[in-house]
């Protein structure tokens, strides 16, 4: 069996060109994301690493919780807060807690009505959600 064999770098001519031109046009192009399914479970994981990653402050063990709240709030505009726990799969005061830290990302918002408190994705928070679940 042959062993491969490395291949020498090109150091001149038209070649040696070519693999800088080719380094530098690839340079700033992002690694493709890890592959992932577009079932909820998928979708709540690669949410929640995509939370970790882009805001470090974030408790990482609560990364979850902060990736079902956005999951449910891409499937409704907005929701009461009885109605979004029970989506997120948690309890209020888990929500209550969680909610703070990502209206301070940018991604939630919250309003006032009739007297409850619905809770909403920003035009950021959907944009964001959006590139990250592609």
């Amino acid at each position: 069996m042959a062993l491969p064999t490395e291949t020498k770098p090109v150091t001149d001519g038209p070649a040696f060109l070519e693999q800088f031109a080719q380094r530098v046009a690839t340079r700033d192009i992002s690694p493709t994301p890890p592959p992932h399914g577009y079932d909820q479970e998928s979708l709540e994981g690669c949410i929640a690493a995509a939370l970790l990653s882009r805001f470090q402050y974030l408790d990482p063990r609560r990364t979850r919780t902060f990736a079902r709240v956005c999951y449910a709030l891409m499937g409704h505009p907005r929701l009461h807060s009885n109605v979004l726990a029970a989506a997120a799969y948690t309890t209020r005061l888990t929500l209550y807690r969680a909610l703070p830290e990502l209206i301070a990302t940018g991604l939630l918002a919250g309003e006032r009505a009739g007297g409850r408190h619905y809770y909403f994705l920003t035009r950021a928070g959907e944009d964001w959600l959006l590139e990250v679940t592609r």
